[in-house]
């Protein structure tokens, strides 16, 4: 029975048309979700770059808060390897010589920007801020700035320095760029007093390769305290000295386990925890679920969409071995009259379905491991025989072809889709079950 239905199914080109088609669909689809699930994790790296894997946010207080009183205690926990301080600031920008009024953001020639202040030696211990500013030399200096009257020293992102107007000076022979900051005090003023912004001048020390998109326009860093950080220079000794701590714990720790140990050493550092007042202890997925879950959404209505289109190859054999039933159906009537039973003409139809969905998933799935395995290669056929480019380092901040091949999600794709073909089988075989033999002997 086996060589019959591969008789049927080799001598057949429309059967092997059909073949193809389930070939191509489902390389497509593996293709498109291995290159999605590479650029999902790029997301994902990108976005954790620049946090940690706990972000603890105090509860707001009129008093100022300690971070020495913070991190002793959640230090005590076993499972965190280091804590870091961040004090997060949103200000207006200029360029010197360009006309700044903060009272009117419409007529005025400057924009919103987070300055996020840091503590480089503690920051570089629980996120990857290093990596950020791998094009600075001397890191553990990352904020000084050669000048004759030396400035705060800013970091902003590749792309923000390249929008910026040609607002240039001249400090020892060097070019130094510059940014006129204002923010609102930390403290606003009682009522009937003038509120006076507080306004910096800064000069941009370095930049960062921006690996999040979200961070590349509109986030600078600062250095956290002392005579060129932000508290000092931009919010006053009424500001608290961080808004938010980052912590990093040691790997393969239960998360929801380190999360209840640190609230627990807080408490007991008599440190109020409510999350009524402001207090939240959160990972760095959950912090960024929204952006998390839209991406993964995203993947899932790309494989429904492709799904259609084995879903239409599923409906060629179909076609195919339906034409299949009427070209044979003088062979079945034999086979009947040798004694085939109706279940044996079905199965010879299931086999030659089964058969030929084997072909079709089996070379499909060897089609997107290729394409996985060499598209360094094909990156650069397409690139340099025929001038396609697919990701433009221009436009996007992606190299070649991202990709990453998950066994799991391949086989459960290469499993839908044979058990799909297997469906549309299973009608003709039906037909062929049902087929009389005194019609089928007589057919011409």
């Amino acid at each position: 029975m086996l060589r019959l239905a591969l008789a049927y199914i080799l001598r057949r080109p429309v059967q092997l048309l059909a073949i193809m088609g389930i070939a191509v669909g489902i390389t497509a689809l593996l293709v498109v979700l291995s290159v999605m699930n590479g650029l999902i994790d790029l997301n994902r790296q990108a976005i954790k770059s620049t946090q940690a894997d706990l972000h603890l946010t105090p509860v707001a207080s009129n008093h100022v808060q300690s971070f020495a009183d913070y991190q002793r205690a959640i230090l005590d926990v076993d499972a965190v390897d280091a804590v870091a301080p961040r004090l997060v600031a949103y200000a207006m920008f200029s360029t010197p010589g360009y006309y700044t009024d903060y009272s009117n953001s419409q007529a005025a020639n400057h924009h919103g920007i987070r300055v996020v202040g840091i503590d480089y030696l503690l920051e570089r211990q629980v996120s990857d801020f290093d990596l950020l500013i791998e094009g600075i030399d001397d890191k553990e200096n990352c904020f000084a700035t050669a000048s004759v009257f030396p400035r705060p020293g800013i970091i902003v992102s590749e792309t923000f320095l390249s929008s910026l107007p040609p607002a240039i000076i001249h400090a020892n022979g060097r070019s130094q760029a510059q940014l006129e900051l204002g923010a609102l005090p930390a403290v606003l003023p009682p009522a009937g007093e003038d509120l006076i912004p507080h306004n910096a001048t800064a000069n941009i020390s370095g930049t960062y390769k921006a690996r999040d998109f979200r961070s590349a326009m509109d986030v600078v860093f600062m250095q956290r305290t002392g005579i060129h950080g932000l508290r000092y220079n931009l919010l006053g000794n009424n500001a608290p000295e961080f808004t938010e701590l980052l912590i990093k714990v040691k790997d393969g720790t239960d998360m929801l386990a380190v999360q209840q140990q640190i609230i627990t050493s807080l408490s007991k550092a008599h440190i109020n925890v409510e999350s009524r007042n402001g207090f939240a202890l959160e990972t760095w997925q959950q912090r960024s679920a929204t952006i998390l879950s839209a991406i993964d959404n995203e993947r899932r209505m790309v494989a429904i969409i492709l799904m259609f289109v084995v879903l239409v190859s599923a409906f060629g054999l179909f076609a195919s071995l339906s034409a299949l039933v009427r070209e044979k159906t003088r062979d079945l009537g034999v086979l009947s009259a040798l004694g085939y039973s109706p279940a044996s003409r079905a199965n010879l139809l299931m086999i030659t379905g089964g058969v030929a969905s084997i072909l079709g998933c089996g070379l499909g799935w060897l089609g997107a491991r290729a394409f996985f395995n060499y598209r360094l290669q094909i990156i650069d056929f397409l690139r340099d025989g025929l001038g396609v480019q697919l990701f433009d380092p221009k436009l996007y901040v992606v190299e070649g072809i991202p990709a990453q091949w998950i066994d799991a999600q391949a086989a459960w794709v290469i499993t839908v889709c044979f058990a799909l073909c297997i469906l549309f089988t299973a009608i003709p075989a039906i037909r062929a079950a049902l087929l009389s033999p005194v019609h089928a002997l007589r057919h011409n």
